[in-house]
């Protein structure tokens, strides 16, 4: 939410080799890979759209 605040596209990725990416950057440490997230500023003619989402309304109930 933050990088998104500051203006950057957020690509998050999943399928990755974890194995690869600990060794490559966290060989020696207790630190582990969860996830992988591309930032930077995209191409706004090839930036995918935002998916619809559900109103407040049609999801929240206030009691």
């Amino acid at each position: 939410m933050a990088a998104r605040a500051l203006g950057l596209d957020c690509g998050p990725m999943s399928g990755f080799d974890a194995d690869k990416v600990n060794a490559a950057f966290f060989a020696g440490t207790s630190v582990r890979v969860n996830f992988v997230c591309g930032l930077g500023y995209g191409d706004p003619s090839k930036v995918f759209g935002r998916s619809p989402r559900l109103s407040f309304d049609e999801t929240c109930r206030v009691a």
